[in-house]
């Protein structure tokens, strides 16, 4: 099971990424070259992965509603983990970034400094 990117792969991910909806993220959450028989349950492990990344790079933070979460990336990551869908289907296309089921989105942290709300 692939449980994490190697740093070209997460760097070009967290490139291509930035500025976009979380969605952006779990689509891109693919290893390169992607190995026969990858599945959703891993890909779901490896945007977990990207998430706290991301957020312990100081590249992103997460919020609701217009608020920043609180507590620890930890606990940010585990809020996704316990709300994410089990299946690709119950991602519905991505909609459940949009849907009040999911716990925040994404505030790109500029490298000026400046945060993009998505």
């Amino acid at each position: 099971m692939i449980s994490e990117l190697s740093e070209k792969e997460y760097k070009e991910l967290a490139d291509a990424a930035e500025g976009q909806t979380l969605d952006a993220i779990l689509c891109y959450a693919v290893p390169d070259p992607c190995p026969p028989g990858f599945t959703f349950s891993e890909r779901r492990e490896l945007f977990f992965w990207v998430l706290k990344r991301l957020l312990n790079d100081g590249r992103i933070r997460l919020a609701k509603h217009g608020k920043f979460l609180e507590g620890s990336v930890e606990e940010q990551v585990e809020l996704f983990r316990r709300a994410f869908p089990l299946t690709e289907p119950e991602m519905e296309d991505g909609i459940w970034f949009f849907d009040e089921a999911c716990p925040g989105g994404a505030v790109w942290v500029l490298k000026d400094g400046s945060l993009e709300w998505t």
